[in-house]
């Protein structure tokens, strides 16, 4: 079994051909003691986010204060952010 970093996912658009794995590019915090991560494929530069538990290790970076070339990712960290449910049993 392969190891990946923490808070790596896989490209779903590139399932198809490839299993391209990603680190995120930016995360932010959920307020319930986890975070939010987001990805642009380094093979088709799909976009998404994810949510996390807090892993132990190396945390990804938070938005810079100037997102030039990132707005995408920081517009979805945003929404995803704004409509993310509680999770059952957060504090």
């Amino acid at each position: 079994m392969t190891d990946y970093p923490p808070y790596s996912d896989t490209c779903e658009e590139c399932l198809a051909r490839t299993r391209t794995v990603a680190r995120p590019a930016m995360a932010v915090p959920d307020g319930e003691g986890g975070l939010i991560a987001a990805y642009r494929c380094p093979a088709c530069g799909h976009t998404w986010t994810c949510a996390w538990g807090i892993q132990a290790g190396p945390q990804p970076p938070t938005p810079p204060a100037d997102p030039v070339g990132l707005e995408d990712l920081v517009a979805q960290l945003r929404i995803r952010l704004a409509i993310q449910p509680p999770r059952p049993g957060a504090a």
